[in-house]
């Protein structure tokens, strides 16, 4: 078991690579960034005000180029960052082409453009801020957790304390605290322990992604050939089995959990074939000059026939519903090449979780980075891609992006040792 020597590896979180002047303001911009996280202002849609902090630290590096000629700050793994940035700017390029072949209203146009460009922004900013030091992501962190707070002042969305306003600070916040003072198998403990939690408080989704992080965790345990082995095999099996869980995920199940069920379901299909029949040009930003929506309404409403009936959904109109899937909504908005950056990202978070599983070094706030990369591989099937998510979207790439630079860190560092 590698666990007790895995501090004598690389961890991607090694040395700060600015001034302490720079890091102590990035360690408060880190902060204050997490606290805010579910905060959002009207600005032709919504806009997390975490973007503001982004655009200062953008400010800042810019400011620092023109007066010292350099970056404050040292990028995590520049080149592949740059790869996600020309993905993202091939999709935004669909998108404005698609757009304009279909007439999109022009606040849908608006909304759908600048909705790429700050996923953009976003990944400069958090490359800045997280390239600055280790503390910074750690700090984000503390943040995320107290951000719950916010439901003193704000009532969460549906009215639901639990899954859109405690869940998630709570859960960032027992992955930084059991790591950090009991270590590894206490801390697999704690993942099954907050699945279990989920589960009883009606946040299904979360409790599975927790239950799921404590078999995977607990794979570290194994020598490294065993754990990547399984890995392989696992993955193999769950692609395998996707159309069987698939379907019993959107079973009906009775009360509210049967309404989502069938709310989801129908927007996967809408999007689905609004993606088949063009599957190139796609159907343009929020599906203004579309039928997609129309279709949604429609098989939202034969599946609440052939679940009983009495969900409670209106079917005359949308109501400025958001399709939850990222990769769905991408593929039938901008078609194949506007949602390139989705396809890298949901290979490169595979391929982080492969490594942070298989051979990253344990540090005690991996379970956090894990946590992380697996609930937004969930989100890239299951959430919408809107406002609020774009900087969860660039701050998934950064890991990744650390991950990729501890990669070459230890292959550098096993040279050496040949």
């Amino acid at each position: 078991m590698e666990l007790s020597a895995a501090t004598e590896e690389p961890t991607g979180f090694d040395a700060p690579s600015a001034s302490r002047s720079v890091v102590r303001g990035y360690c408060a911009a880190a902060f204050c960034l997490g606290l805010v996280r579910l905060l959002t202002f009207s600005l032709v849609g919504a806009m997390p005000v975490g973007e503001l902090i982004l655009l200062g630290i953008l400010a800042h590096a810019i400011l620092c180029i023109a007066l010292q000629g350099r970056m404050p700050v040292r990028i995590p793994a520049p080149r592949l960052v740059t790869i996600f940035a020309v993905c993202q700017v091939v999709g935004l390029m669909s998108y404005i082409f698609s757009d304009l072949y279909r007439n999109s209203l022009p606040v849908d146009m608006i909304r759908g453009w600048l909705r790429m460009v700050f996923v953009l922004l976003d990944l400069g900013g958090l490359a800045l801020l997280f390239g600055a030091a280790p503390e910074t992501f750690v700090y984000f962190q503390i943040g995320s957790g107290l951000s719950g707070l916010s439901v003193l002042v704000l009532p969460p969305l549906f009215g639901d304390y639990w899954k859109f306003g405690l869940a998630y600070p709570v859960t960032v916040s027992v992955l930084l605290v059991v790591p950090f003072f009991f270590g590894f198998w206490p801390t697999a403990a704690a993942f099954l322990g907050l699945g279990v939690l989920h589960a009883i408080m009606d946040f299904r989704s979360f409790g599975a992604i927790c239950v799921c992080l404590c078999f995977l965790l607990s794979l570290r345990a194994l020598p490294r050939p065993t754990r990547k082995g399984l890995m392989i095999f696992g993955a193999v099996v769950v692609a395998l089995m996707m159309p069987v869980i698939t379907k019993k995920m959107f079973s009906n199940t009775g009360g509210r959990a049967d309404r989502s069920n069938v709310e989801r379901s129908s927007m996967l299909s809408a999007a689905w074939e609004g993606f088949v029949e063009s599957p190139i040009i796609g159907n343009g930003s929020w599906f203004s000059n579309s039928k997609v929506m129309d279709n949604f309404l429609l098989i939202r409403a034969e599946r609440e026939r052939l679940s009983g009936g009495g969900l409670g959904f209106d079917n005359s109109e949308a109501g400025g519903a958001s399709i939850h899937s990222q990769m769905l909504v991408a593929l039938a908005e901008g078609g194949l090449f506007g949602a390139t950056f989705f396809f890298c990202y949901g290979i490169f978070i595979l391929w982080a979780i492969f490594f942070a599983l298989g051979d990253a070094a344990w540090h005690w706030t991996l379970p956090s980075r894990l946590f992380l990369l697996v609930n937004s591989f969930w989100d890239l099937w299951m959430s919408p891609f809107s406002g609020p998510v774009r900087i969860n979207l660039a701050l998934t790439v950064i890991l990744i992006a650390i991950y990729w630079r501890e990669r070459e860190q230890l292959r550098t560092a096993r040279l050496r040792q040949r």
